[in-house]
């Protein structure tokens, strides 16, 4: 082996349960409003708690934002509530233009105001606070490879739970030409969504490998942000770098997420996989902008039909509490040669 691979994977102990249930939430900056809405809708339909029936809760670039706000203890509409001011002051309509224009040579919005933002709905809790298994995943611009922040449900994993949800926040939703690459532990981290835009299979991997669950015992619900048709298809086909420019981020993440959807589905099975999203028209919303009533309106469409879908497949299953474990000590039986969170093996 050369560089900083394992040569050991993880050993996991025996799964006990029946079922494993996993939220997985995909990213699309502005547009992850969507899912904070359905998830609320959810709640205030059934009358129930989202995070008492997920077993781990994954979640990418924006959507990284709301699976750290349940982490979090948060209710989705409260999650809903922050996200909405979170788009007015990052993303202020007023800078919109001037924005798009600067990301020819810089980031085209500003990482401290996210930031401030951010330390208003996280304060300092960390990782280790989260009262979910979470997964979320980032990548490392300097080393090339992903980076996975984790909450501490293996013994593997030493060193996120000391990381703050805010620097998590910030790491996972770094998108190229909108954002400065976050540094977290001095490293340059950009958007989990440039090879993760759907968690769901890099949940099911953490499950398996992790805590040694089954794949047949696992559910998967996974929530996307209004996905666009595709639109110009005859352009693109013949299209060179001016008219694929504007297109290109778009139909990247609409297949990063379609991909990652067929594979989680051929991993747990088709009739253990539930996704829901609302396909939009091209042009309606953008990562940086969105109208909040209108995906208030989308939301509440597709909360009518997931609310009897959450009750038939995963309403029966109520989560274990979950119980992260103890910090590690000096004296811990750790192996030399075992990858730590966030290096090159995706599964560590």
């Amino acid at each position: 082996m050369t560089g900083s691979y394992a040569t050991h994977g993880p050993t996991s102990d025996p799964f006990e349960g029946d079922r494993f249930q996993i939220l997985a939430l995909d990213g699309g900056g502005a547009k992850a409003l969507f899912a904070a809405h359905v998830l609320a809708h959810l709640e205030d339909d059934l009358g129930v708690r989202v995070t008492d029936h997920f077993d781990m809760v994954a979640g990418t670039s924006a959507g990284g934002i709301v699976a750290l706000g349940l982490g979090a203890g948060l209710r989705p509409k409260e999650i809903a509530e922050h996200f909405g001011d979170l788009v007015d002051r990052v993303f202020p309509s007023r800078l919109q233009h001037r924005a798009r224009l600067s990301r020819l040579r810089r980031p085209a919005y500003n990482s401290d105001v996210l930031r401030d933002v951010l330390v208003e709905v996280f304060g300092d809790r960390t990782l280790g606070d989260s009262c979910v298994r979470l997964v979320v995943p980032s990548w490392d611009l300097q080393r090339g490879e992903v980076h996975i922040f984790k909450t501490r449900h293996g013994d593997r994993l030493t060193r996120d739970w000391r990381i703050k949800m805010v620097d998590v926040a910030l790491a996972t939703t770094a998108a190229p030409t909108y954002f400065r690459a976050a540094r977290v532990h001095d490293a340059p981290l950009i958007d989990g969504g440039v090879w993760a835009n759907n968690p769901s299979v890099l949940a099911i991997g953490e499950a398996r490998s992790m805590l040694g669950v089954p794949l047949d015992a696992m559910r998967v619900l996974n929530v996307g942000t209004m996905e666009p048709f595709t639109d110009n298809v005859d352009r693109l086909q013949t299209a060179g770098l001016l008219r694929w420019g504007p297109k290109a981020a778009g139909v990247i993440l609409n297949a990063s997420s379609r991909g990652g959807m067929g594979t989680a589905m051929h991993l747990v099975g088709f009739e253990n996989f539930v996704r829901f999203d609302a396909p939009v028209p091209p042009g309606k919303f953008a990562l940086d902008r969105i109208r909040a009533e209108s995906v208030r309106g989308y939301a509440s469409t597709v909360s009518r039909n997931l609310a009897p879908e959450f009750t038939a497949k995963f309403a029966g299953h109520a989560a274990p509490p979950f119980t992260p474990l103890p910090p590690p000590t000096p004296h811990s039986d750790q192996r030399s040669d075992q990858t730590p969170e966030g290096g090159s093996l995706w599964n560590t």
